[in-house]
């Protein structure tokens, strides 16, 4: 789960949703911290991933990170006014060929949450 800001700092989201962060990034910090002529950050960035191993089922770590939040509705619809709320899911296979399924009810459980879902495909080389 990604939440990003230009207003709100990751922080702030941090004790907001009440929930450690795997990362957090301030607005303005260098993009390469070991490079100092970097590039900044234009947003403030808070990552919190599943938890589960890459040999999980893609679902798996969609429904843990909606279990995880379920109970920040009210802050996530506040944090969304000023924030961008996005689930992202990446998925690679080795074969190039794969899939998963993603149910109507689970879905329905990250739109009631205000969360896009943005997914990235990684084809094999």
């Amino acid at each position: 789960m990604r939440i990003t800001s230009r207003t709100v700092r990751a922080e702030e989201i941090s004790v907001r949703l009440a929930i450690v962060p795997d990362e957090q990034l301030e607005q303005g910090s260098l993009m390469s911290p070991r490079n100092p002529s970097s590039a900044r950050r234009e947003t403030s960035v808070w990552i919190r991933r599943s938890g589960l191993g890459s040999d999980s089922q893609l679902e798996e770590h969609v429904t843990a990170l909606v279990r995880l939040v379920n109970g920040c509705r009210e802050e996530l619809t506040r944090l969304s006014v000023d924030c961008d709320l996005e689930l992202c899911l990446g998925f690679g296979s080795e074969n190039g060929q794969g899939g998963c399924v993603l149910t109507a009810h689970l879905l329905a459980g990250v739109g009631g949450l205000g969360l896009d879902i943005v997914l990235d495909l990684y084809p094999p080389t």
